[in-house]
């Protein structure tokens, strides 16, 4: 068996411990986590989706503008201007 070293004896140490309240993090997550879930989105929308729409719809007109602009059509009218 260890016995003790004989070191001086260490003061001021301060130990935590969680209650068991905290460590029960995920208990319901199932449950009530999913209501939480769609009920904190939804609230959320209002700000996340004029963001999405605005994204969406410039990502929409560059790549139709993309696709004209790489089309027979587009290379005339860019060949029009030109001259």
């Amino acid at each position: 068996m260890l016995a003790h070293m004989g070191g001086p004896k260490h003061r001021g140490i301060v130990t935590y411990q969680l209650s068991p309240y905290e460590m029960k993090t995920n208990a319901h997550l199932i449950s009530k986590g999913t209501h939480n879930f769609f009920r904190r989105t939804s609230a959320q929308l209002a700000y996340i989706l004029p963001g999405v729409f605005l994204f969406w719809g410039v990502t929409h007109f560059g790549k139709k503008r993309h696709e004209w602009l790489n089309s027979k059509a587009g290379h005339a009218a860019q060949h029009e201007h030109e001259h």
